[in-house]
């Protein structure tokens, strides 16, 4: 545990392994063998550690990962973990083989199944195309899938299969606005994008009963949520007039709005990362054009996504992640002196300050107050726009019984299991 927390905390300089940045400033890390007692001292209070450490990427690991050498550790074979299943193999880009732990006999006493899994391995095959995964699935080549469209889930209900919906703690799908980008710097045009999409309408032409709009920037079950529908309700007259008010009420032929000869024109890219994203980002489009915004849409590959999001005329990319801790990612995210994915020209000191506070609230209740702030603030400012609380979609075999899922919505096998095909 001692060399965990370390390597965590610390990194490792001379094999170029960085410290885990959702960790705190670490001033000692000391182990009491008899007392099975190990003691963090942290240079400053630090109110999400014990949510980060039950992160999975702060998960226990064997001695013989953090002995390894940085290309050993970047592969998932040489993660050695703690939990009921362990990495057999990797045939890079068509199967992970995970296998029962042997022996495993430390499950949380909360649980009700104790020892070993029940399953004998969970194998991951990795496959991009909706159509393949969903033929594997009817045709019982596959046990379970994930990333289903929403017009495919009646369909795979008829056919018997389970569909489930969770939605896990996290931030929810929200679009960063970058204001490097032309026009979106001023608050006004911002605040238009707020009210100028009808999340509604998004649900009820493309998602199903799994899906819920989203009503601030977090998911309503993370810590310190607040409801914040009203200030985001769809209002275009409101865009509107905030619209005409920062000087954009001249319009060309094709009916967009123009200010010193120039279109209101925004630039983004279809996130890669979410199966559901092409349809919603063209709702969006069509939602804007009724305001005379012109949102050009462009498409990329996996491999060159980060590259052009790096293109400081991109002006909103979509961001919201599952996650134990929301505020540790989004203050890693936005605060200016950390990925800074608002891009501000000139940092804004009180969000950046509301972030270091909540970091270091000494209980719940101001932590609560604090992060109900920075959701205000966010909201408020148009730095980002909440569009739908993200649902991790799965379809399910009748014969796999009890799958179950994290806090975060990740799925979780420990107490899974089948009946003979």
């Amino acid at each position: 545990m001692q060399r965990n927390l370390e390597w965590q905390a610390f990194g490792d300089a001379e094999k170029g392994i960085p410290a885990n940045n959702w960790f705190p400033d670490v001033e000692s890390v000391t182990a009491d063998d008899e007392a099975q007692t190990v003691t963090v001292v942290l240079t400053a209070p630090y109110a999400p550690f014990l949510n980060i450490l039950s992160f999975w990427r702060t998960s226990l690991v064997a001695d013989a990962t953090i002995d390894a050498t940085l290309e050993a550790q970047s592969q998932i074979t040489g993660i050695i973990g703690s939990g009921p299943f362990f990495v057999e193999s990797e045939t890079y880009g068509k199967e992970i083989v995970f296998a029962k732990r042997e022996g495993y006999d430390w499950a949380p006493p909360s649980l009700e199944h104790q020892g070993e899994a029940y399953l004998d391995q969970v194998i991951v095959i990795p496959v991009t195309e909706d159509s393949v995964r969903l033929g594997s699935l009817k045709s019982g080549e596959a046990d379970l899938i994930r990333y289903i469209q929403p017009s495919e889930e009646a369909g795979l209900e008829a056919a018997g299969i389970t569909v489930v919906g969770i939605q896990g703690a996290g931030n929810a799908n929200v679009w960063d606005v970058r204001q490097s980008a032309p026009f979106v710097d001023d608050v006004n045009v911002r605040r238009a994008l707020q009210h100028g999409i009808d999340r509604q309408q998004i649900i009820d032409d493309l998602y199903t009963g799994h899906w819920q709009v989203a009503t601030s920037t977090v998911t309503p079950t993370t810590f310190g949520y607040v409801d914040l529908s009203a200030e985001l309700a769809y209002d275009p007259d409101e865009s509107n007039r905030l619209l005409d008010e920062a000087g954009w009420t001249e319009l060309d032929a094709e009916g967009y709005r123009t200010k010193d000869g120039e279109r209101l024109h925004l630039l983004t890219y279809v996130d890669v990362f979410d199966s559901t994203a092409k349809p919603l980002f063209q709702l969006v489009q069509w939602q804007l054009k009724k305001l005379g915004i012109e949102l050009e849409i462009k498409e990329t590959d996996y491999a060159n996504y980060s590259t052009v999001l790096a293109d400081p005329n991109v002006a909103v990319r979509r961001n919201g992640w599952p996650e134990a801790d929301a505020w540790v990612r989004q203050t890693v995210n936005y605060h200016s002196g950390y990925s800074n994915l608002y891009a501000y020209a000139e940092s804004d000191s009180t969000l950046d300050a509301l972030y270091e506070a909540q970091g270091v609230a000494t209980s719940d209740e101001e932590r609560a107050r604090i992060v109900g702030e920075i959701q205000r603030h966010v909201i408020d400012q148009g730095y980002g726009l909440p569009i739908i609380d993200d649902t991790q979609v799965f379809g399910i075999q009748p014969h796999v019984h009890d799958f179950g899922t994290t806090y975060e919505a990740r799925p979780w096998f420990y107490s899974t299991w089948t009946e003979k095909k």
